[in-house]
């Protein structure tokens, strides 16, 4: 065996590793990031290398604002996107069952997924005031309709086959939709939740920037009008580790429903 083959192949492995591509497109990322905003390439106070936000870290960390900050920004995501959950799954499961609900209110449903919520901010504020209701409003209005939309797909897309057979059975109400709707549903309902968390998150950080002077939205106008770049973006990559830590979560929840749909099959 020639010594090229082994090279080859331990290339191959390496090159095949997700997490190797993952780390060497988050260097190169990180290196074309520090060498456009080094050297007086471009101006500083639109944004500021890697290093320096890194030595930022420290400080920001010590602001007296930053955990209370935080603390409120999870507090909003959390009961925003719970609320989102709920009432997206049951509005969701409901529309799929109901045939006159599902032809009178889904294309609107539908046009209001694909229009630019936080247009109406300002109306909101304006009927609303600046308030936390106000602000809770907004990221529910944003998480709410992933989830809604792909419960009611999931819900609508339950083979036929397994309906046919459960009605033949004279299976009851209650037992088509804990033995066969909602198990059928489970994976578009982790996609929902995917997608709705992501949108829910946004409109958190909107929400903050827009209606109320409190969280991490609050801390970056407060940076930003300092012009101090490299805590400002200290903060919003901790908007970006929360998005990417949720992300990673219901990634792991769809994996893990389906090895369960493989087993039980």
């Amino acid at each position: 065996m020639s010594v090229a083959q082994p090279r080859l192949s331990f290339a191959k492995r390496v090159v095949n590793n997700r997490w190797f591509l993952r780390f060497a497109g988050l260097l190169v990322i990180l290196a074309l990031w520090e060498y456009m905003f080094s050297g007086g390439r471009i101006n500083p106070i639109f944004s500021a290398p890697p290093s320096a936000v890194v030595q930022t870290v420290p400080d920001v960390l010590a602001d007296e604002l930053y955990f209370p900050a935080l603390l409120s920004t999870l507090k909003l995501f959390s009961m925003g996107f719970g609320i989102a959950a709920v009432l997206g799954i049951l509005m969701g499961l409901l529309l799929a069952r109901v045939r006159l609900l599902d032809a009178g209110l889904t294309p609107y449903l539908n046009a209001l997924y694909a229009s630019p919520l936080p247009a109406i901010i300002p109306i909101l504020t304006a009927v609303l005031g600046y308030t936390f209701q106000t602000k809770l409003l907004i990221v529910v209005l944003l998480a709410i309709f992933p989830i809604l939309i792909n419960v009611h797909q999931g819900a609508r897309s339950v083979d036929g086959t397994l309906l046919e057979v459960a009605r033949s059975l004279r299976v009851s109400e209650s037992r088509l939709w804990m033995d066969v709707i909602i198990p059928s549903s489970l994976p578009f309902l982790i996609v929902g939740l995917r997608l709705g968390a992501a949108r829910g998150m946004i409109g958190t950080a909107v929400a903050e920037l827009y209606t109320s002077p409190d969280g991490l939205g609050y801390l970056i106008l407060r940076y930003g009008f300092r012009f101090d770049m490299d805590a400002m973006l200290v903060v919003v990559l901790t908007f970006t580790g929360i998005s990417l830590l949720l992300s990673w979560s219901t990634g792991l929840l769809e994996r893990r429903v389906r090895r369960w749909r493989v087993t039980t099959a």
